[in-house]
C-alpha cells in the first residue's frame, strides 16, 4: 500500500481535533494551550486543525491569522509534523494559487497577502513570505486513522467514487499544476505587456499586494485567473475544499456520497475508513451527525452560537464504526463551570 502525499496516516495516540478558527487568536491560544497541557501530561499526543485556520470575519486589527499560522509552523518544528497537523482548508488554498476569495462584504485574501508581504519587511520576523507559502503548498488534505476515522476540511467531495479518482486527490500536486500554467503563460502571453496595463496593475496591487510594475510577482494574477478558469484539476480541488455537501443535496444523497468516498479511499488505504469528521459548514450547537458516517464539527467560528463550539478527543487506534460512536469524545471548546 503506497503512501499519499496529501494524507497523514495516524495509527496510535489521542488527537485533539479542531476546525475552522478563522483568525480568532483568543480561541486558538486557548485550544493550543489545552493541547500543550495534555501533551505534556501524556494524555494527548496530537493536535489536528482541520483547515480554515486563517481569514477572520472581523476587523483587521483583531485578525490573528498570520500569527496563528506562524505559531503552528513553530509548534510543528518543535514537536514534529505528526504531533501538530494543519489540513488545507478552502481559506488556505487560495494563497497557493493567488486566487481572490471573498464572501459578501468580506474580501479575505488581500488582507492576508498584505500581511505576508509585510513579513518580508519586518525586522526579526521568524519566517519569510516564501516559507509560509511553501508551508501552505505542503499541507495535507486528509488524516487517515487506524480507528477508521478520516479527517478532512469540507467532507466528502462529489465524484470521488472509485480508487483512481481517490488516488489522484490524495496525491494532488500543486507544484505540477502551477508549472503547467506558468509554462502556458510564457508561451501564449506577452508578460511584459502586463506592466502597461493599468487595470491589471490596480487589481494585482489590491489582490496580491503587488508593489508596482517591476514586482516579480506581477504575473501571478494572470496565473490565478488561468488556473481557476481553465484547469480541470483545479476544479476538482475546488470541489474537495469548497463543496457544501449536505446543504446542496438531500441527506440521503449526501450519505451515499460519503459512503462512496470512504469506500474509494479505503480501497487504497492501509485501514478501512468508515467515518468522516469535517468542519467548513455552520453547525447549531457545535456538532451534528450527518447520516451514519459523518460528524460535522464547528470549534468556534461556524458554531451557532459561537460559545457552543466543540472539539473532539479522538483515540486514533480504537475502532469507530459510526459517527454516533464519536459523540462521547465531543467536548465544548469553552467548558462551562
Amino acid at each position: 500500500m503506497r503512501q499519499h502525499k496529501r494524507v497523514i496516516d495516524v495509527d496510535s495516540g489521542v488527537a485533539l481535533v479542531v476546525t475552522d478558527l478563522h483568525g480568532e487568536g483568543r480561541v486558538y491560544d486557548h485550544l493550543r494551550d489545552l493541547f500543550l497541557s495534555r501533551y505534556q501530561a501524556g494524555t494527548v499526543q496530537r493536535l489536528i486543525l482541520c483547515g480554515d485556520l486563517i481569514h477572520s470575519y472581523g476587523p483587521e486589527a483583531e485578525d490573528d491569522s498570520l500569527r496563528m499560522l506562524l505559531d503552528v509552523m513553530r509548534l510543528q518544528a518543535e514537536l514534529g509534523p505528526e504531533a501538530v497537523v494543519l489540513l488545507m482548508g478552502n481559506h488556505e488554498m487560495p494563497h497557493v494559487y493567488g486566487i481572490h476569495l471573498m464572501k459578501g462584504k468580506f474580501e479575505f485574501t488581500p488582507r492576508f497577502e498584505q500581511a505576508l508581504v509585510a513579513l518580508d519587511n519586518r525586522r526579526g520576523a521568524p519566517r519569510r513570505r516564501h516559507e509560509v507559502l511553501a508551508f501552505l503548498r505542503g499541507l495535507p488534505l486528509y488524516v487517515r486513522t487506524r480507528a477508521g476515522v478520516m479527517l478532512s476540511h469540507a467532507g466528502a467531495p462529489p465524484g470521488i467514487d472509485d480508487s483512481e479518482a481517490a488516488d489522484f486527490v490524495l496525491n494532488f500536486d500543486h507544484d505540477a499544476l502551477l508549472r503547467l500554467i506558468e509554462d502556458r503563460m510564457r508561451s501564449q502571453y506577452d508578460l511584459d505587456a502586463l506592466k502597461q496595463n493599468a487595470v491589471y496593475l490596480r487589481e494585482a496591487k489590491k489582490r496580491l499586494a503587488i508593489d508596482g510594475a517591476d514586482d516579480p510577482r506581477l504575473p501571478e494574477l494572470l496565473r490565478a485567473e488561468l488556473v481557476s478558469q481553465t484547469s480541470v484539476e483545479f476544479q476538482l480541488l475546488w470541489q474537495v475544499l469548497f463543496a457544501t455537501n449536505e446543504q446542496d443535496s438531500s441527506l440521503r444523497d449526501y450519505s451515499q456520497q460519503v459512503r462512496r468516498f470512504l469506500q474509494a479511499v479505503s480501497a487504497i488505504s492501509p485501514h478501512e475508513q468508515r467515518v468522516l469528521i469535517a468542519g467548513h459548514i455552520p453547525v447549531s450547537g457545535g456538532y451534528a451527525t450527518i447520516g451514519q458516517q459523518q460528524l460535522r464539527l464547528a470549534s468556534y467560528a461556524h458554531a451557532s452560537p459561537r460559545h457552543e463550539g466543540c472539539y473532539v478527543l479522538l483515540d486514533c487506534a480504537r475502532p469507530v464504526q459510526s459517527a454516533v460512536d464519536l459523540l462521547p469524545q465531543v467536548h465544548k471548546t469553552f467548558a462551562r463551570d
